[in-house]
């Protein structure tokens, strides 16, 4: 009887405070109510309106400046590589327009595009067998070549073997035992070649892009060893960019060989990286980091994560 009448009375106050709730709200406490979320929100909206100036006004700043940047580029570059030949390698799906934007632009610096060199997305094998397969023509190709064994820590067997076919720092000429390399590679629908008379480079420029998938772990594995790719073409010669889009959050649900390659500390102090290639600016900072690594230094420029400056230094005259 306790327990019915204790519950009983519970259920009334329930009842009260909703009666009371109710009789407030619609009464005394009505227009007070009703005032605070209308200034609320009439202050969220000149909040958002605010907001929406400012960023017109930052793309239209941002806008702007790549505007001048483009107009300005064949002076910004102009002699800066100078008798340089240059490897363009391009990895899987990088977008094209960066591509030919990069190229114009070394050549716009004087640069002459020695060879140009599309990886294909089978040079990271996705299953056991399709590495047994690159692990076996490896192991002919650093034969042909005069490469050491890959050993058993090696990662990608075959970055050495293309390095060396496209890169040298004196440019000399391919060796004939390079040349075939390179075309059993475009046989094995590893790579799509496109060069004339496969002539070698001084240095190598790079272009990535983000890399998809819904596993984070396997994305980053391929990101990782695209970045050992261009690490590859950095050791054959004078140096190389790795340049891609990132942006400063970087895109959700990829990864990124610009990166990756920012993240290995070892990779890092080699191999310079630009994550900024859509806009004018990105595209001469690839140059001038390029002149920059040439000279012997190194860098992370761009927008993202890592970085150690918006631009590389400007060559001097």
């Amino acid at each position: 009887m306790i327990d019915f009448r204790y519950h009983l009375v519970s259920i009334v106050s329930i009842f009260m405070a909703l009666a009371v709730g109710i009789v407030l709200g619609a009464g005394p406490l009505e227009g007070q109510i009703g005032d605070t979320l209308t200034q609320e929100v009439t202050q969220l909206r000149e909040d958002r309106a605010a907001l929406r100036t400012q960023l017109d006004e930052a793309r239209q700043a941002t806008n702007a400046r790549d505007e001048f940047t483009a107009d300005a580029r064949a002076r910004l570059v102009g002699g800066t590589l100078a008798e340089k030949k240059i490897a363009l390698v391009v990895l899987p799906s990088a977008d094209a327009d960066h591509v030919t934007a990069i190229a114009e632009t070394l050549t716009a610096a004087g640069a002459t595009i020695a060879s140009r060199t599309t990886v294909e997305e089978s040079w990271t094998p996705q299953d056991e067998e399709a590495t047994q397969q690159i692990a076996t023509v490896a192991a002919e190709l650093r034969r042909a070549v005069g490469l050491p064994g890959a050993g058993t820590s090696e990662d990608s067997p075959l970055d050495a073997v293309l390095a060396s076919a496209l890169v040298a720092s004196d440019a000399s000429a391919a060796s004939d035992a390079a040349k075939g390399a390179l075309e059993r590679l475009a046989s094995e629908n590893l790579i799509d070649l496109d060069a004339a008379d496969l002539e070698r480079a001084h240095a190598a420029v790079v272009v990535g892009a983000p890399i998809p998938g819904d596993a984070a772990a396997e994305r980053d594995r391929v990101a990782a060893r695209l970045a050992g790719l261009a690490l590859a073409l950095d050791e054959a010669g004078q140096g190389a960019v790795l340049a891609s889009d990132v942006g400063v959050a970087g895109s959700a649900g990829a990864s990124s060989v610009v990166r990756a390659a920012r993240d290995d500390a070892g990779t890092s102090r080699a191999l310079s990286t630009v994550d900024d290639v859509s806009s004018s600016l990105g595209q001469v900072s690839v140059v001038y980091a390029l002149v920059q690594q040439i000279g012997g230094g190194v860098g992370q420029y761009g927008l993202g994560d890592g970085v150690s400056a918006g631009y590389p230094p400007i060559p001097a005259p």
